[in-house]
């Protein structure tokens, strides 16, 4: 069997965790781990001694038998670095959110349409064996209409790490919004919970209204007291809840008025795994048509739209998305990995 040859660029937690994942794959080699900061290189080394470390991308990239790279960078330098391992003519893993505008994420999608790459981001929930159930009952009327979905994701901790709640967490919730319901909303209403000089929301909610009267009601919080993975999609007829946390028999439960409620039964599955299985076989195969780069510009509109609500004291934003116009982009510079 061919292997896929992989360079990871980031070593904190998330990106360690991700070249655990990719590691454990039979089809693939990580051939090159870059970072900056010299304790996570040697951090790395010493986890993945198989691999060559650096802190110069460029190496990395110029490696023949690299064909893809998975970028776990800081959300800020999302862009940059996809950028320039697309223009490098590699296939791209990109952790959420693939970059912090929307201009900057219809420029990535531009770049891999043109060069027939592969761009997939790191939207994990989508490949939870409770979501893709629960789509199919979304699907088939089951529920009823209109739907409301309403979503809860609060961590815990003192609040000492810099960064908006929104942009870290809202990724998640916004991409299960957008997935199950189908599209775009026409407009998001956010309010920002503002407690630093910074003026970073250290958490957020937000009302997407979408065609047809659904509409999907977005909370979370960075400092909560504990944490919570919730999500409840109600309509006239049934009622879908799942509960992220929770062991995967017991995710995902439905409520009629007839029966009460009652486990959904689904086959258990990592959802990490199942991504990463998902771009490799993508890659292995060279079907850029696989990624899910235009559903990941939608969600980085989304969110850019609920971050402009917030500046304007909730006043309701539309969605401003325009199709990518496909064009050859500009050489990306890269400071930093």
């Amino acid at each position: 069997m061919a292997t896929t040859g992989i360079a990871v660029i980031g070593a904190g937690p998330w990106g360690m965790t991700l070249t655990g994942a990719m590691a454990g794959l039979a089809q693939v080699r990580i051939r090159w781990i870059c970072e900056l900061d010299q304790v996570r290189r040697a951090r790395a080394a010493a986890a993945h001694p198989y691999a060559r470390v650096t802190g110069d991308l460029e190496e990395a990239l110029r490696d023949p038998e690299v064909t893809a790279v998975v970028v776990a960078v800081d959300p800020a330098r999302h862009h940059a670095v996809a950028m320039q391992a697309l223009l490098a003519d590699k296939h791209v893993f990109v952790e959420k959110p693939m970059a912090l505008s929307t201009s900057d994420a219809r420029d990535l999608y531009a770049a891999a349409t043109t060069r027939a790459r592969i761009l997939t981001v790191g939207h994990l929930l989508l490949h939870h064996p409770a979501v893709r159930h629960a789509m199919t009952l979304v699907a088939s009327g089951v529920l009823g209409e209109p739907l409301t979905l309403v979503s809860t994701r609060e961590t815990p901790g003192a609040p000492r790490q810099p960064g908006s709640a929104w942009w870290a967490l809202a990724p998640h919730d916004v991409s299960l919004a957008l997935h199950l319901f189908g599209g775009l909303p026409t407009t998001v209403t956010a309010i920002g919970d503002v407690r630093d000089e910074a003026e970073e929301d250290s958490g957020a909610k937000a009302v997407l209204s979408f065609a047809g009267g659904r509409t999907a009601h977005i909370q979370v919080a960075r400092f909560a007291p504990r944490k919570r993975r919730e999500m409840m999609i109600r309509g006239p007829k049934a009622t879908l809840t799942f509960d992220e946390l929770a062991p995967a028999d017991q995710a995902l439960r439905l409520w009629t008025p007839q029966d009460g409620a009652s486990l959904v039964s689904i086959e258990p599955a990592d959802a990490l795994h199942a991504q990463c299985i998902d771009f490799a076989a993508n890659v292995a195969r060279g079907d850029a048509r696989a990624g899910n780069g235009a559903h990941a510009v939608d969600v980085v509109a989304v969110l850019e739209a609920a971050h402009a609500s917030m500046l304007r004291d909730g006043t309701p934003q539309p969605v401003a998305f325009e199709t990518a116009t496909v064009s050859e982009p500009e050489n990306a510079s890269f400071e930093a990995a």
